[in-house]
C-alpha cells in the first residue's frame, strides 16, 4: 500500500466540512493510490451526507451518472440528479465546467478543489466549492467520483 500524497496545501479546501471530507478520503485504505468505493462508509461521515455525492465513470463515450445525490444538492438544483448522466443535465453537458471538472479527476487521478459559480434559481449563492475525490477498484482506473459542496453567499468572502 503507498502512502498518501499530502495535498492540503495545494487545494486550498476553505469548508470546514470538505477538509473533513478530504480527511477522510486520505484516511481510506488504498488499492495501490486510490482507494474503492467499498472502502467508502457513510455511517462514519452522517454529518456530510448532505453536501456529498457519489458519480459512476462511463466510458465510451465518457460520461458521469449521479448514483447518490446529498440533500442539500438536491435542494440547490431544485431537483433530484440520482440516476441522471451528465450528458441528460443541459447546465452540465460537454463542454461544461462540470463536466470538465469530473474529466481531470479520473485523467489527473488526484483529488481536484474548485469554485464555480452558482447557476441555480435560488437566492442568497454566489458560488459553490467543490471538492471530487477519485475512487477505483483496482487502484488505477478511476470508476467512481466522490465529491462534495459548499456554499458562499454574496456578502462573504470565504466558505468557513
Amino acid at each position: 500500500m503507498s502512502n498518501t500524497p499530502d495535498l492540503d496545501n495545494s487545494l486550498s479546501i476553505e469548508a470546514p466540512h470538505l477538509i473533513k471530507l478530504f480527511d477522510y478520503w486520505k484516511s481510506l485504505p488504498r488499492i495501490k493510490e486510490l482507494p474503492a468505493r467499498t472502502d467508502v462508509d457513510p455511517l462514519a461521515i452522517p454529518s456530510l451526507l448532505p453536501y456529498c455525492e457519489l458519480i459512476d465513470v462511463h466510458r465510451n463515450p465518457l460520461d458521469f451518472e449521479y448514483r447518490l445525490v446529498g440533500t442539500l444538492i438536491d435542494e440547490i438544483t431544485m431537483g433530484s440528479y440520482t440516476g441522471k448522466r451528465i450528458s441528460e443535465i443541459p447546465t452540465q453537458n460537454p463542454p461544461s465546467r462540470m463536466f470538465s471538472l469530473y474529466e481531470r479527476v479520473i485523467q489527473e487521478r488526484e483529488p481536484v478543489r474548485t469554485i464555480l459559480p452558482y447557476v441555480g434559481d435560488l437566492p442568497g449563492i454566489k458560488d459553490v466549492e467543490s471538492l471530487v475525490l477519485p475512487l477505483s477498484r483496482d487502484g488505477d482506473e478511476v470508476d467512481m467520483l466522490l465529491g462534495g459542496i459548499a456554499l458562499r453567499a454574496p456578502d462573504e468572502d470565504d466558505f468557513g
